[in-house]
């Protein structure tokens, strides 16, 4: 898969982080694809929209589906149902999935860079051994699962990363995508 077809996990889990996944069931996958968002204020509007639709059947369904305060669904779909990338299949079928993200380009992962420089500085200034980022042009360039991220080290140091998030937050998409729109 491409940089360009690439989606950024921290927004899925961001999103989704208290929806639990079984196995997919036999229950077919609605055939409209995902709206794909050009941007995340587009993102925004769509998921939105997506949101209390997909709540409320799951509700009507038995899950205990909630918004949360972040924006996303908790309890996504109820004990026994059968689920479809982690949501309710019949949900699915009725409303579609969620919206995707906006693909990666190199201005988003500019604005990533700079915002995970600065959050690498303020994890140091808490007493946590951050390495020295690459060059921009080289993280950029080289993008991928594996590059260079603060929270990453505070992880591999065996650290509490909940503890080092919570000091110095993973930085917002929508903010790495204004921060590399430029001036």
């Amino acid at each position: 898969m491409t940089r360009s077809g690439r989606r950024i996990l921290f927004s899925a889990c961001l999103l989704f982080g208290a929806v639990g996944c079984t196995d997919d069931a036999a229950v077919p996958a609605s055939n409209a694809p995902a709206e794909a968002a050009s941007n995340y204020g587009e993102f925004d509007r769509l998921f939105a929209d997506w949101a209390p639709r997909y709540v409320e059947c799951a509700r009507s369904h038995g899950a205990d589906a909630r918004l949360t305060e972040d924006g996303g669904v908790q309890n996504a779909y109820a004990p026994g149902r059968p689920t479809t990338q982690g949501l309710d299949a019949q949900c699915v079928q009725e409303v579609g999935l969620p919206p995707e993200v906006p693909a990666l380009n190199d201005q988003f992962l500019a604005g990533l860079f700079e915002l995970y420089v600065v959050q690498a500085q303020c994890l140091r200034e808490q007493g946590y051994m951050i390495a020295e980022p690459p060059s921009q042009k080289v993280w950029v360039e080289g993008y991928d699962g594996e590059s260079w991220n603060p929270l990453m080290e505070v992880h591999r140091a065996g650290r509490d990363v909940a503890q080092a998030d919570r000091l110095c937050p993973q930085p917002d998409p929508r903010e790495a995508e204004r921060s590399g729109s430029g001036p």
